[in-house]
């Protein structure tokens, strides 16, 4: 009985087209010679097309594009799965080697008729047919592919948390400087209110309400010190660091927060998420080893030659033979039904991790255009009004026309606005890193 495939033949190309997303995911069974072409250089060059090209600029230590090139050269996870690749590659070799001869020694009729026997020396050679090392090595390099797909998703993982610390830690800095900016603030209406009360133009009510609020105002300050000697722990955390370098990150939180119309995102999507290419690799893995299942089918032939003598009558003697399994019960139906089986989950899982990328997407996208849009609002509608507000409260205090809780309300409100457009601006950083990083960090 033969073997026929739905997939024969594998193309060297296979390309799977969605339905909705119109964009093909395009996997390669790789050549036949890749180890033997790569074994020979460092593990880094391995992955060299998974990793980030990344250069040290000036000011490494404190940029954005600085911290990702350390994280890219020396963090854990990276690492594992450069790792797990290099090896990955090596069993990729392996797979493509023939058995090797095997030399045997053999006596025979040892003491008949008080002879010595029969001894001879035998070479034996398993002969692989039906082009099977060719497609284990197919298989092999299929899985190398998938591991290839796993180094990328590695390496935007670990970028991805790193932009969002990177922002976190940005906004940390600011909403210290807005906390000692609010410090000098309240000390300057608390000298205000001391001189208004010594012309006796307010009540020491006032002056405590100042002071109290100055007070506040510190506190405040001290605790986003705080949070920022935090964020800038974890920051190095995700680069893998001990801890970070003196002196202030330097970076634009407001530089690319542009309009991400959903069918250039989505088509980016589909066509880089290591997810897609990942699965698309599986499939083609199960595809060749549904070819090699089927090749199993036919024998391997073991050819043996070998020469004797015969100590009795000293006659020398030569040695041939051929053995060749009968595929009678054994056909290797279970594996050949197993593969089959394989193929179509893994032609499944493209279309399952489709939807569950456009899923994602779409309540990123959605998070990262809500967060947009109030971000601009407060900056350019908002916050110029309660900054005008604040200072025309501020002049008639000073001035004695105005009391101290008409500048307090006005200060609290443009400090809530500043405070509220960093945390959009939080917001929309963080989804725009995951957006970026094809929702590799999203569940």
């Amino acid at each position: 009985m033969g073997c026929r495939t739905s997939s024969d033949p594998v193309p060297a190309e296979t390309v799977y087209r969605t339905a909705s997303m119109q964009t093909p995911v395009v996997t390669e069974s790789l050549p036949l010679d890749l180890v033997t072409e790569v074994s020979q250089e460092p593990i880094e060059s391995l992955t060299e097309k998974a990793v980030f090209s990344e250069t040290k600029p000036a000011g490494w230590s404190s940029t954005l594009a600085g911290l990702e090139s350390v994280a890219l050269g020396q963090h854990p996870a990276i690492l594992a799965s450069r790792q797990q690749l290099a090896a990955a590659q090596g069993l990729y070799q392996q797979a493509g080697l023939p058995p090797n001869p095997v030399l045997q020694y053999q006596s025979e009729e040892i003491g008949n008729e008080g002879s010595s026997g029969l001894h001879s020396v035998r070479v034996s050679q398993q002969f692989v047919t039906a082009n099977k090392l060719g497609l284990a090595q197919q298989v092999a390099a299929q899985q190398a592919a998938s591991l290839c797909a796993e180094v990328r998703r590695t390496e935007l993982q670990v970028l991805t948390e790193l932009r969002i610390a990177f922002a976190q830690a940005l906004i940390a800095q600011r909403r210290v400087a807005l906390a000692n900016k609010i410090v000098d603030l309240s000390e300057q209406s608390v000298q205000s209110a001391e001189l208004l009360l010594k012309a006796q133009e307010i009540s020491k009510v006032a002056l405590l309400q100042a002071q109290v609020e100055a007070e506040q105002a510190r506190i405040s300050a001290d605790n986003a010190t705080t949070l920022l000697a935090a964020n800038r722990r974890s920051l190095a955390a995700a680069v893998s660091l001990d801890e970070l370098p003196e002196g202030e990150l330097v970076g634009d939180l407001e530089q690319g927060l542009q309009t991400r119309p959903w069918d250039e995102t989505l088509e980016s999507i589909a066509s880089q998420s290591p997810e897609l290419l990942a699965a698309g690799s599986n499939l083609d893995r199960a595809r060749w080893a549904l070819r090699l299942a089927c090749a199993q089918v036919t024998p391997n032939v073991t050819a043996q030659v070998g020469a004797g003598v015969d100590t009795g009558s000293d006659d020398t003697y030569a040695v041939l033979g051929v053995t060749v399994p009968l595929p009678i019960r054994n056909r290797n139906q279970g594996n050949i039904r197993a593969a089959r089986a394989s193929v179509a989950a893994a032609s499944s899982s493209i279309e399952r991790t489709r939807l569950d990328l456009e899923g994602r997407l779409a309540m990123a996208v959605g998070r990262y255009d809500t967060a947009r849009r109030r971000y601009e609002r407060l900056r350019d509608n908002v916050l110029p009004g309660a900054e005008e507000t604040f200072e025309l409260s501020k002049t008639a205090f000073d001035a004695g026309e105005s009391n101290y809780l008409t500048l307090l309300t006005a200060q609290r409100t443009l400090v809530n606005t500043q405070l509220r457009i960093l945390d959009a601006l939080d917001q929309t950083r963080q989804a725009s890193a995951e957006i970026d990083g094809f929702l590799v960090t999203l569940p």
